[in-house]
């Protein structure tokens, strides 16, 4: 009888730390356990506990984890394990294709590329041929999808 409490126990502690490092193999350790504790309590208490531990295990461990996961977040380690602000990002503009003729300077080396400052605007450009130094003078030759190519003034 000790032994097949200790397989729930286990279970059920494979089950809260599957939160902590998830991929589901301590959820399918947990649950081979849960099947060989069923098995265990067929043999020693007969088939209505097998099959209340069969049906119970599973259900026990969904309402163990939807708990663990509405008490967990209010708790300071839940706090520190759960991401609270929003992440803010954008793809760069397709390139204005009115830039191409348009004269500007580089922000930085292009090998072969970098950044460019073209009408008060920073663009992402590469350069057509070769690579070229901070603070050249460049042109827009033509546009790519987010960037522009240049070549030298």
């Amino acid at each position: 009888m000790s032994v097949l409490i200790g397989l729930i126990v286990i279970a059920f502690a494979l089950f809260f730390f599957e939160i902590f490092m998830p991929g589901g193999i301590l959820a399918l350790i947990g649950g081979v356990l849960l099947i060989i504790a069923s098995i265990l309590a067929y043999d020693q208490l007969g088939l209505t506990w097998a099959i209340i531990i069969f049906a119970a295990g599973p259900l026990g461990a969904l309402l163990m984890f939807f708990l663990e996961i509405k008490f967990l977040s209010s708790t300071r380690m839940g706090k520190q394990l759960s991401l609270k602000s929003a992440i803010s990002s954008q793809l760069n503009p397709r390139a204005d294709e009115n830039l191409v003729g348009q004269e500007g300077v580089t922000l930085t080396i292009l090998a072969p590329s970098g950044k460019v400052l073209v009408d008060g605007q920073t663009h992402t450009a590469a350069v057509v041929d070769g690579f070229l130094d901070k603070g050249v003078p460049v042109r827009v030759v033509r546009t790519e999808t987010f960037k522009l190519i240049v070549e030298k003034k």
